[in-house]
């Protein structure tokens, strides 16, 4: 096996995790400026939030309760991916092995699964939130699919695992600005291809 091969396409994937997690963040701010009430939630304590909901017209109301929800998923996907991208760094240098990575990567693949539970729970109340839930929840699956075949190529060296561990991270990418668009009541169609801009994720 021609090692230098190995390290060239590894390192390909970890850039493509580092361009991804800094595309995440951008969009999540982008979510958070087109939905007030779910930002103020964000940056409150526990009974700040019972504050913001007193305070409303109608503290049980659908809509607030799928925004509060679905942008709290995000939340907390996006610090569990850029804390598994900071140990794959840490792999990266030669902090860790690669058995050290498969464990650390068969901890967190149940978390990503709890995140799926969490999405698929998501009370939509027009076809739009329900289409923000299921590109969500393809998001956050094709991320786990990614994940596992990481691990497969840590195990074997196979390059080719590697190389659908990084497709399947672009599909994370894609679906995820999706379903911003939806959320957003936008439309992204996959023959646009152009995710870079980002327009539409804009109210």
């Amino acid at each position: 096996m021609d090692s230098s091969k190995i390290l060239v396409n590894t390192d390909v994937s970890i850039l493509m995790i580092l361009l991804l997690f800094s595309l995440y963040a951008h969009f999540a701010i982008s979510v958070n400026q087109s939905q007030a009430i779910v930002k103020e939630t964000l940056n409150s304590s526990s009974s700040s939030i019972g504050k913001v909901n007193s305070s409303s017209s109608n503290n049980s109301n659908p809509t607030q309760i799928f925004h509060w929800s679905y942008e709290m998923l995000i939340n907390d996907s996006h610090l569990l991916t850029q804390s598994y991208q900071k140990e794959i760094g840490k792999w990266q240098s030669k902090q860790y092995d690669n058995k050290t990575m498969i464990s650390l990567t068969d901890n967190y693949l149940p978390k990503l699964q709890k995140l799926v539970n969490r999405a698929e729970a998501l009370q939509p109340i027009t076809e739009k939130y329900l289409q923000a839930k299921d590109l969500y929840i393809k998001s956050l699956q094709y991320e786990i699919e990614s994940y596992k075949h990481f691990r497969t190529f840590l195990i074997t060296g196979n390059n080719t695992e590697d190389d659908i561990s990084t497709q399947l991270l672009s599909n994370v990418l894609k679906y995820e600005i999706k379903s911003f668009a939806a959320f957003n009541n936008k439309t992204v169609t996959n023959t646009d291809n152009n995710y870079g801009d980002k327009s539409f994720l804009q109210t």
